[in-house]
């Protein structure tokens, strides 16, 4: 590993970064982010090093159009995280070569999902004052590109419909950026007698913990580009839910790993809800069937075998 901070002298700056590609003779520079993408390509000018630059996400803004469009046209190969990240580009994007792109998903380390944890505490006092409830959780920060707020509307409706056999925890916290996504549900709980059902448990540390001693797991999307919390629950081997986002399709969808509901539809939602909550140990069984599937498909080491094969056919040209 080396460190190169940044100077006043900009040229400087890039200067060193060259001079380190050359001594430790590299064939491939991989950027992560839009910004180390656009310095990887000044520093390698007139290079024979290879640049790959990796999405995760959709940047519209004016400034970061400029630069995307550049790390697109220069970039020897183009990684996303999903193919409907892949589409999204090809169809935004006049410089984005398709014979470019790869699709390499996300690789996640699922030894921490496999350790014997103890019951999370709010659980636990769940479990122990309602005994007959459903545990079902949400984990994600309350920020944009979630919808929170749509599965509070969604378990107020179900409690009215006579459903009550359920204990539901928000697990992430309150942005500053955005804090009327979090105050807004919490309000809109209080004020609809929700707050015996529906309970927001904050930033945790423990989530492996939480899905291993959860019931369920139900996500609501305004948009996304993979969905590792999804990932992660479907991995963990309990019965998973989420909206019919293409890219939750893709990922989870396709091959019957989650229940998928209309997005922003209600009535879908208590439906496939209330069909989870009366067969739940038929659910978990299955659930737990099919988790390895999962594990197989995104695991680091299928991560890293698919980026070398980017590598390697691009040492290759």
């Amino acid at each position: 590993m080396f460190r190169i901070k940044p100077e006043n002298n900009k040229l400087g700056y890039f200067r060193q970064i060259r001079i380190l590609l050359e001594q430790q003779k590299i064939d491939v520079i991989h950027a992560q982010t839009l910004t180390n993408a656009l310095i990887s390509v000044v520093s390698t000018l007139f290079s024979t090093i290879k640049i790959v630059a990796s999405f995760h996400g959709f940047y519209g803004s004016a400034k970061m159009k400029i630069i995307r469009h550049l790390v697109m046209w220069v970039a020897d190969a183009l990684i996303f995280v999903s193919r409907f990240e892949r589409d999204w580009y090809l169809k935004t994007s006049l410089f984005c070569p398709r014979n470019h792109c790869h699709v390499v998903y996300n690789g996640l380390s699922f030894d921490k999902l496999d350790i014997r944890y103890l019951i999370p505490d709010f659980i636990e006092a769940s479990h122990l004052s309602k005994p007959e409830s459903v545990c079902l959780v949400m984990v994600g920060n309350f920020a944009k590109g979630r919808s929170q707020f749509f599965l509070c509307k969604s378990l107020k409706r179900l409690v009215e419909e006579g459903e009550r056999r359920f204990q539901f925890f928000f697990v992430g916290k309150r942005v500053e950026a955005t804090p009327w996504r979090y105050d807004d549900c919490v309000r809109f709980c209080a004020e609809n007698g929700l707050t015996e059902y529906v309970h927001f448990v904050g930033s945790r540390g423990d989530v492996p913990a939480i899905l291993q001693h959860s019931d369920g797991f139900a996500y609501a999307s305004e948009h996304d580009s993979f969905g590792i919390a999804v990932v992660e629950a479907v991995a963990s081997g309990i019965p998973t839910l989420v909206n019919d986002w293409a890219v939750m399709q893709e990922v989870v969808g396709e091959k019957g790993w989650a229940e998928v509901y209309h997005t922003d539809d209600e009535e879908d939602f208590c439906s496939k809800m209330r069909t989870l909550i009366e067969n739940i140990e038929h659910r978990k069984r299955v659930a737990n069937e099919i988790k390895d599937e999962v594990r197989n498909k995104y695991s680091i080491e299928a991560h890293i075998t698919n980026l070398y094969s980017v590598y390697g056919t691009l040492c290759k040209n």
